[in-house]
């Protein structure tokens, strides 16, 4: 070999050499083999007020590893971005709460670590996010830690919050693609971005590292003022599933009349203006429409008994998230059977679901979904089935159906009463003798006591929850009852409302307080202090 491809050969291995040891400066977790972090995604609030909950997630990731960089994604809170991604130079950065109030906590943990830090617009789609997601799998080393700067469950109460994020972190966690766009945090594409992340670098199982409200730092008076703060990271090994479904309950429906005419003064969305983030981030949100849809209704009286709806209430139905209603009652037939199926078919066209019929005890009486029955049924009519015709649906549905929950609706009653009747409570217990799970009641147009009937709950009445009936104060309250359905148990979370000029809201705290305590002393002793306390807890048999 001569001397001059002897030197080349030198000077191309020192290139090689210079090239290798440049990528490992450059990018110090590439081809390193064993990585340095086990972790390789995290959720963590950027509230101030959380101070503790964000410094324990970041102590716990320092006591994993330390990562070469941190990819910070926030929320774009004030939209500089439009429809795209920000990252740096952009001033905008700076000017983040979302991104500024972390950078702190990052560099006294991790003081040599690389900070990469996105704005994330509030209308990035999920295909966009889906590819961000992918391309920071490709372009950083495997010792980078992505974090989701994300607050939960904002201006709710502390026990609505808590129902929320149920949904929120079992999505998380499982990673239910279809269910991200619907849940209530303040960027759900951060969420989804940082997840798929860890999917992609096969670390998916979640250690929770902290959950709490407002409440736990302060004392507030007002209903509006929390946000809730969750935090979790994603570590090596196989994912592990959350459970826990989420229902929400809320009585009679009406959206003629007196409450069209504060819609017609106020814009369509006027009735659920004030309720539409309480009903938001649920995977069933469930009410009575207590009358017809149609094209073109008719203006009846103001004080006619008769109810027809302009298919415009569909955008206020989902705007703020109604995804099942009941028909099974007495106005549902105000404009005839054609009325009844004009409804269905808006409905339909909506991606509302419809169960139950004004009248007859059939198909229409069942809605399934998973492994939740609803069954729905009119008894304000003479004509309508027989407690033994709809004992024996329950009774055939339940030997169908051995693992799964069963939840009985009934339009029943007498009006303006505020405990049930005889009958009501002969009718439900029966049910509940033949495998009914639950019972959720409407028509008095007032709440009702809460009956526990052999571990079961029943709820002969929820009130009114849209309605126009001004003339006394029981008739302008209504009860929300949320639902967390697990394996073995069932909570109940216990929504006060009012109404005011067709508008229902929460109840603030004392108010709040002082209505569950006369519906505890009117309710099964058993439950008087769960009901005090706003949360029923009932074990779960049939479940699978």
């Amino acid at each position: 070999m001569n001397m001059a491809l002897k030197k080349t050969l030198v000077a191309f291995a020192l290139l090689v050499l210079l090239a290798a040891v440049f990528i490992f400066l450059v990018f110090p977790g590439i081809n390193r083999g064993e990585d340095r972090i086990s972790i390789s995604a995290g959720v963590v609030p950027h509230h101030l007020l959380a101070e503790e909950v964000i410094r324990d997630f970041f102590e716990y990731i320092s006591l994993q590893g330390e990562p070469d960089t941190i990819v910070l994604l926030s929320p774009d809170h004030f939209g500089a971005g439009g429809s795209e991604i920000i990252s740096e130079p952009s001033p905008a950065i700076k000017l983040d709460h979302g991104i500024t109030n972390l950078i702190p906590f990052i560099e006294e943990y991790f003081s040599e670590c690389s900070i990469k830090p996105f704005l994330i617009p509030q209308n990035l789609s999920m295909e966009k996010a889906r590819q961000f997601a992918l391309d920071l799998d490709s372009g950083t080393s495997q010792d980078t830690l992505v974090v989701a700067s994300v607050d939960f469950s904002h201006y709710l109460p502390p026990s609505a919050a808590l129902f929320h994020d149920v949904k929120s972190i079992r999505t998380l966690i499982n990673f239910e693609e279809e269910n991200f766009e619907n849940i209530e945090v303040d960027s759900w594409q951060a969420l989804y971005i940082s997840r798929l992340f860890a999917k992609l670098r096969g670390k998916e199982s979640p250690e929770i590292i902290g959950h709490k409200v407002p409440k736990d730092f302060i004392e507030t008076e007002k209903n509006e003022d929390n946000t809730s703060y969750f935090s979790i990271v994603f570590l090596e090994g196989d994912m592990q599933l959350s459970e826990g479904e989420t229902f929400m309950f809320v009585g009679d429906m009406m959206f003629d009349r007196g409450v069209e005419y504060f819609a017609n003064q106020n814009g369509i969305l006027y009735p659920v203006s004030r309720v539409n983030r309480f009903l938001a981030g649920i995977d069933t949100v469930f009410g009575n429409l207590e009358g017809p849809i149609v094209k073109d209704p008719p203006d009846f009286p103001d004080d006619s008994l008769r109810f027809a709806f302009s298919p415009d209430v569909l955008s206020a139905l989902s705007f703020s998230n109604f995804n099942l209603l009941s028909l099974a009652n007495n106005h549902t037939l105000n404009m005839t059977e054609s009325g009844l199926r004009e409804t269905r078919g808006f409905l339909e066209e909506a991606g509302i679901d419809a169960v139950g019929h004004p009248i007859y005890c059939d198909k229409e009486s069942s809605f399934e979904k998973g492994d939740i029955i609803f069954l729905s049924f009119n008894k304000t009519f003479p004509s309508n089935c027989s407690n033994e015709d709809i004992a024996e649906i329950l009774r055939e549905t339940r030997e169908d159906n051995p693992g799964k929950y069963l939840i009985v609706n009934f339009h029943w009653g007498n009006e303006y009463e505020g405990k049930s009747s005889q009958s009501q409570r002969n009718l439900a217990r029966l049910l509940i003798d033949e495998g009914a799970d639950l019972i959720i009641g409407s028509h008095p147009h007032v709440v009702q006591e809460v009956e526990e009937y052999n571990g079961k709950p029943i709820f002969y009445s929820l009130g009114n929850f849209i309605f126009d009936q001004y003339f006394s104060v029981e008739t302008q309250q209504g009860l929300a009852v949320g639902m967390e359905l697990y394996e073995e148990r069932a909570v109940f979370r216990l929504f006060p409302v009012q109404i005011t000029a067709g508008q229902p809201f929460l109840m603030e705290k004392e108010e709040a307080e002082e209505f569950l305590a006369g519906l505890a002393q009117k309710s099964s002793s058993s439950l008087s202090e769960e009901i005090k306390g706003g949360i029923i807890e009932v074990e779960v048999i049939n479940t699978i």
